[in-house]
């Protein structure tokens, strides 16, 4: 997928596994954010692509694979789509390829503006679902962003001594255009003792991180800046047995360079100083 950093690593404990698998955004409950017919319908056209408009899972040869919808706020008329293409055809299968990815606004059945990308799906990488973020990210006076949330339903994503998911992008219209201008992961996690796989280990210590998204009153190159704060809970295992846990937020400020805030899917600013990439 468009602005992504993938990690791959070993397998992790079973007990890590579940934790980080029960934590994982992919489990947040959210409210129905159902697309109309006629809105995936206007995305196709505009798109190209003619087929059956209906789930993958549950029809045989659907083109959705993903798709979510929700009016654009102050603009009723206006609805925000994000929505997955299974072009291939080859089935509902992880891994099985590439889908196209198209985030629009939708006015009267009619796209007005559009970004559309290629998801490669591998290992770690499976289209699951979409969540449409309408937050108030006003990033100037004249303009406001939105966000559209990524769920990878991949299981080689969820093994290895770290993890990363709920994949945040937020975008600006330019005329019939949507250019990303952020790409952020909002969950992470870590192991921090014990090896992936050694189920016996006396010990086993973890890290999870949810990160949150605010507007900053300052700003750069006429963009507000924007601050990340993880709250991080370090989870421990003793003997098998739950043990303390321990809490902590950690901030960091991205600031406009003119052209985007930047893009990493697999931010480790909360991380602790010596588990950090050089």
């Amino acid at each position: 997928m468009h602005l992504r950093h993938l990690l791959r690593h070993p397998t992790l404990s079973i007990a890590a596994l579940l934790a980080a698998a029960a934590a994982s955004p992919s489990a947040w409950s959210a409210e129905e954010q159902a697309c109309a017919p006629s809105t995936i319908a206007a995305v196709a056209r505009w798109a190209g692509i003619s087929g059956p408009l209906v789930p993958w899972e549950t029809t045989p040869g659907g083109l959705i694979a993903a798709a979510a919808c929700k009016p654009l706020p102050d603009a009723s008329v206006t609805t925000i789509a994000a929505i997955a293409f299974d072009t291939l055809q080859e089935g509902p299968t992880q891994g099985d390829g590439s889908k196209l990815q198209v985030v629009a606004l939708v006015e009267h059945d009619t796209v007005v503006a559009a970004h559309h990308a290629q998801i490669e799906e591998d290992a770690t990488t499976a289209v699951g679902r979409y969540r449409i973020d309408t937050a108030r990210y006003r990033l100037s006076p004249s303009v406001r962003a939105f966000g559209t949330v990524f769920h990878s339903h991949a299981l080689g994503a969820r093994y290895g001594d770290a993890n990363a998911g709920a994949e945040l992008t937020l975008w600006v219209r330019e005329g019939p255009q949507l250019r990303p201008v952020l790409g952020t992961n909002l969950w992470g996690w870590i192991s921090i003792v014990g090896t992936p796989c050694m189920l016996q280990e006396r010990l086993q210590r973890s890290e999870e991180a949810r990160i949150t998204l605010a507007v900053e009153k300052t700003s750069r190159h006429g963009f507000a800046d924007l601050s990340l704060t993880a709250h991080v809970t370090q989870h421990e295992v003793r003997d098998g047995a739950a043990g303390q846990t321990r809490q902590r937020r950690v901030r960091t400020v991205l600031r406009y360079d003119g052209q985007s805030y930047g893009s990493d899917m697999f931010r480790d600013f909360w991380y602790s100083a010596s588990l950090r990439r050089p």
